[in-house]
């Protein structure tokens, strides 16, 4: 069986907005950004997943995928 390998950066989940240089001052800001991060990120694995891909590994920053071919 051969195998397709791919290598994500866990910035690859998170969008970010390059144009934005306010300060959130608010107390509740940073937490809505961390569960809006979460779903991105929930979201992209699902994806990944129904497209067949398997994550394998998490090291620093990377995450490793593999999925049948």
């Amino acid at each position: 069986m051969k195998f397709q390998y791919r290598v994500l950066n866990i910035s690859d989940f998170i969008k970010t907005d390059t144009s934005s240089h306010e300060l959130k001052i608010e107390e509740g800001a940073h937490q809505n950004e961390v569960k809006e991060y979460s779903n991105i990120t929930q979201n992209k694995l699902n994806e990944l997943g129904q497209e067949g891909w398997y994550l394998i590994s998490i090291t620093n920053q990377n995450l490793f995928f593999k999925k049948a071919v």
